[in-house]
């Protein structure tokens, strides 16, 4: 049952990730579509972002009183709502309407798989889980290409084919409702669930009480960055290519078709690594598995900054797709192992709250700034958060390693 409960629990990272990347690579088109500035992108991922925020400050309260596999159905529901409504939307404040079951939707998703994930599964299926997060995210702009080839609105039909995929998922999640109950009474009798439940009593800490959690804002501004890294790159490549690269004249010299084609570049370099990722920790920790990851993204931002050429940035965002891949999978597998399992769902919530201020704040920003300036910042702005997140894992490392079990204040 475990097993079978698994494949679901794939399905449904697909279903994440279909709907991270279409907004960010259809945008360039979209704006053009709904009469409004390239910059307009930075208002509507801050209103997904607070939505996303709320719903991953709220999710361990979600979660105890509606259980995990309630929570993920109908967050999914949520998100299905949101791309259906998207693609009929006529103007762009309307899209602000459709953002909130988008954000409201992914955030408790994150929260909850992640941490049920990296309590009863093996760090293998933590890194393939997030690789199929990969997939549903490099098939939103591989859809998106084909149908912008002939067609500037052809964004809505491709998030039309995108909210299908989701329904399909949410049906099939729905019907396989029981697997949930089945598996848990497994894990119940594999963990002695009676000790479990003296050690969640211990756990029931306040939202105040969570944040004095020794080590803790190190590990959250590490995340913070990660996070900051990967929506900027999503986000705000095929802007760059577009508006940045362009000739004398002012146009382009990237159409918009290619540019979103080079997108998906970057998702399939997380899906590819994560895949990779997931056999190399049979045999390193976390711990490598971060290091690793960072010495990746370190090549890959580096040569994004050679910008004397333009047909080095589909290999860049390769190399910087594969060094996001294992970091990710790694920090919330290492949640349990660093905080205990205990406090875990209490940080994971703050963890996915962190991810999307970085969204709400810093991927937005990016764009008045680049309209002020140029689109061709972005690698400079990836590496400075490079560097955060390698200091904050290294000083969390430090205090995990300095006090052996992590301890309210």
């Amino acid at each position: 049952m475990t097993i079978s409960l698994l494949i679901v629990i794939y399905l449904v990272f697909i279903s994440l990730g279909l709907p991270d990347s279409i907004i960010s690579s259809a945008w360039p088109s979209i704006s053009e579509s709904l009469g409004v500035e390239a910059s307009y992108q930075g208002i509507l991922s801050s209103f997904i972002s607070i939505m996303t925020i709320i719903s991953a400050f709220f999710s361990p309260y979600l979660i105890k009183k509606f259980t995990t596999k309630y929570v993920v159905l109908f967050s999914i529901l949520l998100t299905c709502l949101g791309l259906i409504g998207a693609s009929f939307i006529p103007n762009f404040w309307l899209f602000l309407l459709i953002a909130i079951p988008l954000g409201l939707g992914g955030g408790a998703i994150d929260s909850a798989l992640n941490n049920y994930v990296a309590l009863h599964y093996k760090a293998l299926h933590m890194n393939w889980l997030h690789s199929f997060w990969g997939v549903g995210a490099f098939v939103s702009p591989l859809i998106l290409s084909s149908f912008l080839e002939s067609d500037i609105n052809g964004w809505r039909v491709a998030i039309r084919i995108l909210a299908l995929i989701q329904i399909s998922i949410f049906l099939i999640t729905l019907l396989t409702l029981p697997l949930w109950k089945k598996s848990e009474i497994i894990f119940e009798n594999r963990e002695k669930i009676v000790e479990q439940k003296e050690e969640d009593k211990k756990a029931d800490i306040t939202l105040k009480q969570t944040f004095k959690i020794r080590a803790l804002f190190p590990a959250l501004f590490a995340f913070f960055s990660y996070i900051a890294i990967e929506s900027l790159t999503g986000f705000w490549f095929s802007s760059m290519i577009t508006y940045g690269f362009v000739d004398s004249n002012g146009n382009s010299l990237v159409p918009y078709d290619l540019a979103t084609e080079w997108t998906t570049y970057f998702y399939l370099g997380i899906s590819a690594g994560r895949f990779i990722a997931g056999l190399l920790s049979l045999k390193f920790n976390e711990k490598t598995m971060i290091r690793i990851g960072e010495s990746v993204l370190f090549i890959g931002v580096i040569l994004m900054m050679m910008q004397f050429e333009i047909y080095l940035m589909p290999v860049a965002l390769v190399l910087i797709g594969l060094g996001c891949a294992p970091v990710y999978p790694a920090i919330i597998k290492s949640t349990p192992i660093r905080f205990s399992k205990k406090y875990s769902q209490n940080i994971m919530g703050l963890e996915m709250a962190f991810a999307y201020i970085a969204n709400f704040t810093i991927a937005p920003l990016f764009g008045p700034i680049a309209n002020a300036t140029t689109f061709l910042i972005l690698p400079y702005v990836v590496f400075g958060f490079l560097i955060i997140l390698i200091l904050g894992n290294e000083i969390t490392n430090y205090k995990v390693k300095k006090v052996p079990e992590i301890v309210l204040n």
